[in-house]
């Protein structure tokens, strides 16, 4: 799990980069949609990451707290921000939040990386068809769609994961893209443990819990 700062910046270009993007007829331009204070949807956002109690249900605990992502004249927003290029649908942002939950010791423990952006619109389920076709710059071997069951709340999902083994141990990594009316989420989870002959059966059981507390947290965005 020492590598695993990098790891998240790594695998999180996946999920943005792409040699095909869905249509853009849905995004809609800068001057549309109802005006909402930049606080009050900041507060929204702040409401759509998961709780304490949430987390802890999968034994997690923030280890970064959530916070807001500050627009520059260098860095704008974007859903998926380590990718080099932006998504059709990033020009409808309006507010993102992210943050960071672990659990675990150096043998074996989780990560989760969470990121949930507010559009104008109904872009959310826009922005994951968009993203969600990133094989033109898969970094991480052998990653793959994998299947979730309908989560509750989520109007649009999907989820790759691969997997990592260097000398720290093995590392199996799952992205999950979800969308709801006017806002999204792109999650990086990662359980790691120490014995690379030893693969974590873990992310197999936790996946599907992990996306529905994660869709849980957007109903409230």
């Amino acid at each position: 799990m020492r590598r695993l700062a990098a790891l998240l910046a790594a695998v999180l270009v996946l999920a943005g980069c792409s040699t095909e993007i869905a249509g853009t007829a849905d995004v809609p331009g800068p001057g549309t949609g109802p005006v909402v204070s930049k606080f009050d949807l900041q507060q929204r956002l702040v409401g759509a990451m998961p709780t304490d109690p949430e987390l802890a249900q999968l034994g997690l605990h923030w280890s970064s707290p959530p916070l807001p992502f500050i627009e520059s004249e260098n860095s704008h927003y974007k859903f998926i921000y380590d990718c080099p290029s932006y998504l059709p649908s990033d020009v409808a942002i309006q507010a993102a939040e992210y943050g960071t939950a672990a659990s675990g010791s150096f043998d074996h423990g989780a990560t989760l990386f969470v990121m949930t952006a507010s559009y104008r619109g109904p872009s959310g389920p826009t922005a994951v068809a968009q993203a969600r076709t990133f094989r033109g710059c898969i970094q991480l071997p052998g990653a793959v769609r994998v299947p979730l069951p309908p989560l509750v709340g989520a109007d649009e999902q999907t989820a790759f994961c691969g997997g990592t083994t260097d000398s720290f141990g093995f590392n199996r990594v799952c992205i999950l893209l979800l969308a709801r009316q006017n806002a999204a989420t792109v999650a990086t989870y990662v359980v790691g443990d120490k014995n690379p002959a030893v693969p974590p059966a873990q992310m197999e059981t936790d996946l599907p819990r992990v996306g529905q507390m994660l869709a849980t947290a957007l109903t409230r965005a």
